[in-house]
């Protein structure tokens, strides 16, 4: 699998749109600080391919989706065998916050196709292979040739696993690289074969206990069976021809039986034909019931008749109408009589009105007088007040001529008097202007009613055009009275009219029902009789009847001369039956075959074919015992043989020494291979091997000192651990079940543990790695020496608003 492109967009911390873009990049380093999301590259490439990632073990989805986001989409863009392919995958959240993976697709892109162009890669473009989360999962595996487990240890490579690897204990390292390689498989095989050999076992012993339960068949046995078959068989023709000639018989014998039963039958039906009590009446009755409904019908037309006349009469007479029109007279002549009083009122009121007025005109004329009054006393009070400060030969205030004289004058009580008349004048015209109001408000009342009692007069006046007088109205009305009485009269009458006739109608009912039973008797005794053809009914009640009973006498006699004779026939007939039922329980009864000393000739035919089928089934069931027998004997040896092969294929497994083997082996090969990788990154320094169940170095610059894994500082350790990853990524693919091709590798390692000279030989054996095996390159480091040696870099930042990406190169 080589990437060639990934889009990111609402997924983990890149919660915008980003690419990264691998198209003809053969060693790219992932660079930036911690937490910007280099490691959520990988996450991402995994989470495309398998739906899950090595990091997030639990609850992938939900962590798969940034936290502000409520959609999320991944999409890669890969080449495996040559061929490119597109996974992508769309996350959203629901209402309850839980992230659900709604869309997933894997498809083949064809030929020609440039995924580094926005418009030429869109969806749906190419071969459709999957079309939901776990088939793109499955398809993914397919394509690519390694399950998600063996993928992320041989193209990605997470932080530490292999260090944990070199130093962990041999129990420990047994079991990581029993699960690593596969070799646990051998384990669930010796289970798998022990399980095998419980199952065969319990197979076994069922097939035993069916075997004890199955009897042992002789051959005499089969040999009696087929015996009884083939005489039973035999008898077969013989016993069909008796009983054919038995159900002819037997079908004479019923034509007999039938004959006298209805010869019984006939003599029965004609010794009860007797003509009912009675029946010369019933055409009387009927007759005088009639009769009465007819004159009752006529009493009750006569008086319907003068209650439809008196009913017509009241018709054209409306007493409602009446009653409405003495009323509108009666209230004209009320409101004619309120106008002229309020007439009269009203112009009273008009002359007190009048008075009023002129009182209220004089009230004001005395207001101005006694105001003018009161002015000439004021001003001479107030020439009193100029006059107190003068004296003789003072310049006047008024004339501006000397003063020769200054009178004496006392105005106090004067202006008293004048104040108090112009109150008492102005109260009374106050008090007549009120008056005025008063009376011309009740006037203008007046005015208003006279106009509604005129409008009201207007009214029942035009309502009364062409209407009759009073007296008229009122005559009219007596004489509708006298109709309404003449009418009850009637209608009590006719109520009884038509209360005799429904008795007399129901009389004629009784004697037509009375009648109609009659009749329907004698059809029934005619009925009983019909097929012996008795006389045709007539139109008269008695005369049927005694010509029906004068019948019935003379064919008695013959009745029972034809019962005589179906008696001798069908005697001559059981006889001969009964002949042929004794041959066939004869020739059945030798064979042990039960029947019945009565029946048909089906009756024998079915217990003969029964016994022979009961025969049949019986050899059957004998055959079949004994083949079943041979079927189980034989099952129950081969479940023995495989118990015994799976017990030993379990005891075989069971040993340690097989497993230790295969360890061996792989431990071998992964150390030959890991060396080489140490042997670059070191310069030729270290060599790594196995020995006594622990990670040993040779190290050359020491005289070839061996000393164990555990005593290597960090940078060489982390080499060792490199060169296992790199080693064990080579095994595991060849282990893959479809043959897989590791075009990319990418670590994701602490390359910051290694000094300069160490970091400079990794970087010379990863870059090695893209020439000499083929394949794609990927570092996720913070290491900025290393990362320069690198010709292309993805630089990862992030700020509030998530991580971003920029491409660079060397």
């Amino acid at each position: 699998m080589r990437p060639i492109r990934l889009d990111l967009n609402g997924f983990a911390s890149y919660t915008g749109a980003e690419t990264f873009d691998f198209t003809d990049v053969d060693f790219f380093a992932l660079t930036g600080p911690t937490g910007a999301g280099k490691s959520t590259v990988l996450d991402a490439i995994c989470f495309a391919l398998y739906g899950r990632t090595p990091r997030w073990r639990v609850n992938t989805t939900q962590n798969a989706l940034a936290p502000s986001a409520v959609e999320g989409r991944v999409r890669l863009v890969f080449a495996a065998a040559g061929t490119h392919y597109v996974a992508t995958r769309i996350l959203r959240r629901d209402r309850n916050g839980k992230v659900k993976t709604t869309t997933a697709a894997l498809e083949q892109l064809p030929e020609g196709v440039d995924p580094a162009d926005d418009e030429a890669l869109v969806e749906g473009l190419g071969r459709a292979l999957a079309g939901s989360p776990s088939e793109v999962s499955n398809a993914a595996e397919r394509v690519i040739g390694l399950p998600f487990e063996q993928f992320t240890k041989c193209v990605l490579l997470p932080q530490g696993e292999f260090a944990e690897f070199l130093h962990a204990s041999p129990a420990d390292r047994r079991k990581i690289l029993e699960n690593l390689l596969g070799h646990s498989v051998y384990r669930r095989v010796q289970q798998l074969a022990g399980a095998k050999r419980d199952a065969a076992t319990t197979a076994m012993k069922t097939l035993e206990a069916q075997l004890a339960r199955v009897p042992a068949v002789a051959d005499a046995e089969l040999a009696a069976a087929a015996e009884r078959v083939e005489q039973l068989e035999k008898l077969t023709e013989p016993v069909r021809d008796k009983a054919n000639a038995l159900d002819g018989l037997a079908a004479a014998v019923e034509g007999a039986r039938r004959r006298l039963a209805e010869a019984e039958a006939n003599l029965a039906s004609l010794t009860y034909i007797k003509r009912p009590d009675g029946v010369a009446d019933i055409a009387a009755q009927l007759a005088d019931a009639a009769a009465a409904v007819a004159t009752k019908a006529a009493e009750v037309e006569a008086t319907e008749t003068e209650d439809e006349r008196l009913r017509a009469e009241l018709d054209g007479l409306d007493l409602g109408l009446i009653e409405r029109q003495l009323k509108a007279w009666a209230e004209l002549a009320e409101t004619a009589s309120k106008l002229k009083t309020g007439l009269e009122l009203t112009e009273e009121l008009r002359d007190q009105f009048a008075e009023a007025k002129e009182l209220e005109e004089a009230a004001g004329e005395e207001v101005e007088i006694q105001h003018a009054s009161l002015h000439k006393v004021r001003m001479a009070e107030l020439a009193g007040t100029l006059r107190a400060g003068l004296a003789i030969g003072d310049e006047c205030p008024v004339c501006d001529r000397p003063v020769d004289r200054v009178p004496e004058h006392d105005l106090s009580e004067s202006m008293q008097q004048a104040e108090e008349a112009s109150r008492t004048a102005t109260i009374e015209h106050r008090d007549a202007q009120a008056a005025v109001v008063a009376l011309q408000t009740k006037l203008e009342n007046y005015e208003e009613r006279l106009t509604e009692l005129r409008l009201a007069e207007g009214r029942l006046k035009k309502r009364l055009e062409g209407v009759d007088e009073p007296p008229a109205l009122q005559a009219r009305r007596s004489s509708s009275e006298e109709a309404r009485q003449q009418l009850a009269g009637t209608s009590a009458a006719l109520k009884a009219a038509r209360r005799a006739l429904r008795e007399a109608e129901k009389r004629k009912q009784t004697a037509d029902e009375r009648q109609q039973r009659a009749w329907k008797e004698f059809q029934h005794a005619r009925d009983q009789v019909a097929v012996l053809a008795p006389p045709a009914a007539g139109d008269d009640l008695a005369a049927s009847w005694e010509a029906l009973v004068d019948w019935a006498k003379a064919s008695l006699e013959r009745a029972g001369s034809e019962r005589e004779s179906a008696r001798t026939e069908l005697a001559g007939l059981d006889g001969r039956a009964g002949t042929l039922r004794g041959e066939l329980r004869l020739a059945l009864g030798e064979l042990d075959v039960d029947v019945t000393r009565t029946g048909t000739g089906g009756d024998y035919v079915a217990r003969h074919a029964a016994a022979v089928e009961t025969a049949r089934a019986a050899s059957a069931r004998l055959a079949e015992a004994r083949r079943q027998r041979v079927d189980l004997e034989a099952e129950t040896r081969r479940f023995a043989h495989e118990a015994e092969v799976a017990k030993a294929l379990a005891s075989h497994l069971e040993a340690r020494r097989f497993m230790e083997w295969l360890l061996s082996e792989a431990l071998d090969e992964l150390v030959a291979g890991a060396t080489v990788m140490l042997n670059q990154i070191t310069s030729g320094q270290y060599d790594l091997i196995y020995r006594d169940q622990d990670f040993w170095v040779v190290d050359h610059h020491d005289a070839d000192m061996a000393r164990p894994a555990r005593s290597l500082s960090g940078g060489e350790t982390f080499a060792a651990s490199l060169s296992l990853a790199l080693a064990l990524s080579d095994q595991l693919a060849s282990l893959a079940r479809h043959g897989a091709s590791l075009e990319s590798i990418i670590l994701d390692e602490g390359f910051g543990t290694l000094d300069p000279e160490t970091l400079d030989a990794v970087a010379t054996t990863l870059e090695a790695l893209t020439l000499s095996a083929g394949r794609t390159v990927g570092l996720v480091t913070h290491v900025a020496e290393l990362a320069e040696r690198v010709p292309v870099r993805f630089r990862i930042t992030k700020d509030a608003k998530g991580s971003h990406v920029e491409k660079t190169w060397s």
